[in-house]
């Protein structure tokens, strides 16, 4: 078996609707012959992506693609159906469905667990003076990869306390203030009220913990 350590991801350039009412094999079998009159031996790519996200095997992983000169030897090659008249800086979803989008995320990931040497995943624009596959591949990889890991703030940023709930809390102990002078065990609840109302005013205590242990949740 050939070390693979590279994918290469292209698109065929046809259009949205091109052989919309045929099956994906029948597609595959379609570029497979236009490789076969340049002389190829078999399809160019490894792997095909229909519009609904079906995805086909073309040639055999573990023999060299066509795809990429310089890069056939430790790639493999996958392509999108669709990418007709586009640019290699235009987005995605102008020239491909969702549908595809998740599918060759899903390809991506499922090779990398079985080849754990591919390091690279890049579009055919990065390797040659080519547009395809009509937009950037690392960005586009790279914008999942900040949707599964939002950033994370600060529990004081995330911790709000509405100052009614604190003014209610401060209501509170505010006739017992006037009794400072009382008995020293007197003097204890009040000052251990005016303690929970500064925690809560800095956030050390939450008005939902405060709620479970009125109830004598603890």
């Amino acid at each position: 078996m050939r070390k693979i350590d590279e994918l290469i991801i292209h698109c065929t350039a046809t259009r949205a609707e091109w052989m919309s009412d045929n099956s994906t094999v029948a597609k595959v079998k379609e570029v497979t012959k236009w490789h076969l009159d340049r002389g190829w031996s078999d399809c160019g790519y490894h792997y095909l992506i229909d519009r609904d996200g079906t995805v086909s095997e073309a040639r055999p992983v573990d023999k060299a693609g066509a795809h990429a000169k310089g890069h056939n030897a430790h790639s493999i090659g996958i392509s999108i159906f669709g990418g007709h008249g586009g640019d290699q800086d235009d987005k995605f979803d102008v020239h491909f469905t969702a549908e595809q989008d998740r599918a060759l995320r899903r390809l991506i990931a499922q090779l990398r667990m079985e080849y754990p040497a591919i390091k690279t995943v890049r579009g055919h624009n990065e390797v040659s003076a080519k547009m395809c596959p009509c937009f950037q591949v690392t960005p586009w990889l790279n914008s999942a990869e900040a949707e599964k890991k939002p950033e994370r703030k600060r529990i004081a940023q995330t911790k709000t306390i509405q100052a009614s709930s604190v003014a209610k809390m401060a209501s509170v102990a505010t006739p017992l203030v006037g009794v400072v002078g009382g008995l020293p065990w007197q003097n204890l609840a009040i000052m251990g009220v005016l303690a929970v109302v500064a925690m809560v005013a800095l956030g050390v205590i939450d008005l939902e913990r405060l709620k479970k242990w009125d109830k004598g949740d603890r």
